[in-house]
């Protein structure tokens, strides 16, 4: 074959956009049928690299990986896809891309203007990575200055777990062999006829010690505390997420699985589980209720959005499932006083805490209460049951490499029970909570689902099984988690330790105080556009 002739005359009117070379105008009168793509090449099976192998046989003159598949040469007919290619880990090559992706949103924003379909001024933009690539690529577009409202983005499988493209209706992992076009080509072929659709995007503000607070990384070289431009050792954390975040057990499996990696998806699973299993039988995890002091759910009243959950008894139609259960029902729940919240609070240096906000659901766990039994004696409060090994904050219906609709097969009840109340009370508050663990888990309904796993032997089998999941929550925040004193940080000191999940990145805190939960609302009101397929 030869490389892709894009020759030919294009006639592009003076809308004031700065000179452009040949394939970013090509590409900019072509938006319809274009698709952008940034690889990571070193991710999973290293798909990534067989990727952009093969289009270093499909160069431009002006030296870009492009492939048309309405001029092949070939005796199969295709869709006229228009696919250019960029590697993400080379800087020079995605600072090339992101170049050529500004240009073309600033062409989709006229288009818009000038009263054209959809399809004329949305750019299909793919990341081919892990999990844990998206939002730094997307984060990372926004600060190139690239206008994201003209773009709609799609997952390209190439990392170990993939949730996210599993979550959205695309497959886990993508097959191509070296040098086979027509494999790459089916593979686009999905993203190319896809539906839009949107994914809600949520962020945490992680508070620390101010004086003793770290998050550990695994890094080259070792384990290290983050550190911020300066080389000051970061005590709060705060970043973006669409997946999911977790405390415990399975963050403490990904931790100590991270530095172990391979080029091999299979052995990178087959490593994963093999760390899990040592946790479970040789190196115990130090139970949620002996870290979390309270779980604490505010009304959203600083955004003025409407929301359906638990505690609530607004109905929006725009954003709420009409078959959503709770629907025009007037919710109520005991609240415990948010003075008492905070007067009891020894983490006398939380940063930007809800104070003002009206608390509509807070938990206690067990080990706060036998810590504070007179504080609580003879009032309702609602109190976490058992000393589960991981609590959960889930977005996307997949999570673990796969392990699908955790929520949906769980125990139709909460892990939660009401302390002092009277049996009428118990009753009220138990069939309200086996409703809301009823709700249907959806990655755009600007809710997050809460659970935990008794044990890190239920969340393996969770694999094979189902149905071990302990549901705590479904519904907007803000959430927080205040978290109990923990021992000073030694290095020998392995029970103490606590371990956090973030979209398949994982971290040691030390020393944590509070963690915020809520909408990212710097990305249209709190969701992405993404591209939503049918396997």
């Amino acid at each position: 074959m030869n490389s892709t002739d894009i020759n030919s005359p294009i006639n592009i009117p003076n809308d004031n956009i700065e000179e452009m070379d040949l394939t970013t105008k090509y590409i900019c009168e072509n938006i319809d049928k274009s698709l952008i793509i940034f690889c990571n090449p070193i991710s999973g099976n290293q798909e990534g690299k067989i990727i952009l192998s093969t289009m270093n046989n499909y160069k431009s003159k002006d030296n870009y990986r492009i492939m048309d598949y309405q001029y092949l040469q070939t005796k199969k007919k295709y869709e006229p896809i228009k696919g250019i290619f960029f590697e993400l880990i080379d800087k020079e090559d995605n600072a090339k891309g992101q170049k050529l992706l500004k240009h073309v949103t600033e062409r989709c924003k006229i288009n818009k203007e000038k009263g054209l379909e959809e399809k004329f001024w949305k750019v299909k933009t793919l990341i081919g990575g892990g999990d844990g690539t998206i939002l730094s690529m997307i984060d990372g577009f926004v600060k190139f200055g690239i206008d994201i409202t003209y773009c709609v983005f799609g997952h390209i499988p190439l990392g170990t777990g993939n949730d996210l493209s599993n979550s959205l209706g695309f497959k886990d992992h993508i097959n191509i062999s070296k040098g086979n076009i027509d494999d790459l080509y089916l593979i686009l072929l999905n993203y190319y006829n896809a539906k839009y659709g949107k994914i809600d995007v949520w962020k945490i503000d992680l508070q620390l010690d101010p004086n003793e607070g770290e998050v550990i990384v695994n890094q080259r070289g070792g384990k290290a505390p983050l550190k911020d431009e300066e080389g000051n050792i970061i005590r709060r954390y705060m970043r973006s997420f669409i997946n999911y975040i977790s405390l415990g057990y399975d963050a403490r499996v990904g931790y100590d699985f991270d530095p172990k990696r391979t080029n091999s998806r299979n052995m990178n699973k087959c490593i994963y589980f093999l760390e899990g299993a040592k946790k479970i039988f040789c190196r115990k995890t130090i139970s949620v209720n002996g870290f979390i002091d309270t779980f604490t759910v505010y009304d959203d009243i600083e955004n003025s959005v409407k929301q359906e959950s638990f505690f609530t008894n607004y109905n929006d139609e725009k954003e709420i499932n009409n078959n959503n259960p709770l629907s025009n029902e007037i919710h109520e729940v005991n609240k415990i006083d948010n003075e008492d919240h905070h007067d009891n609070d020894d983490n006398n240096n939380i940063i930007n805490t809800n104070q003002n906000h009206k608390i509509k659901y807070q938990f206690v766990s067990e080990e706060k209460l036998l810590q504070n039994g007179n504080n609580f004696e003879n009032k309702k409060c609602l109190v976490l049951k058992g000393k589960p090994c991981s609590i959960i904050f889930q977005n996307i219906v997949n999570y673990m490499s796969g392990v699908k609709d955790i929520w949906g097969n769980g125990k139709d009840h909460l892990s939660v029970k009401l302390k002092n109340g009277t049996k009428e009370d118990e009753k009220k508050y138990n069939d309200k909570l086996i409703r809301m663990a009823t709700l249907e888990q959806r990655f755009d309904d600007k809710m997050l689902e809460v659970f935990t796993f008794d044990s890190g032997l239920k969340t393996g089998l969770e694999n094979v099984f189902k149905g071990f999941a302990k549901k705590i929550y479904h519904g907007r925040g803000p959430m927080e988690v205040t978290f109990l004193e923990t021992p000073k940080y030694e290095k020998t000191d392995k029970k103490h330790r606590i371990y956090f999940n973030l979209d398949g990145e994982y971290f040691h805190i030390v020393k944590p105080l509070l963690l915020k939960i809520d909408l990212n609302r710097d990305y249209f009101d709190g969701q992405l556009p993404f591209l939503i397929g049918n396997k």
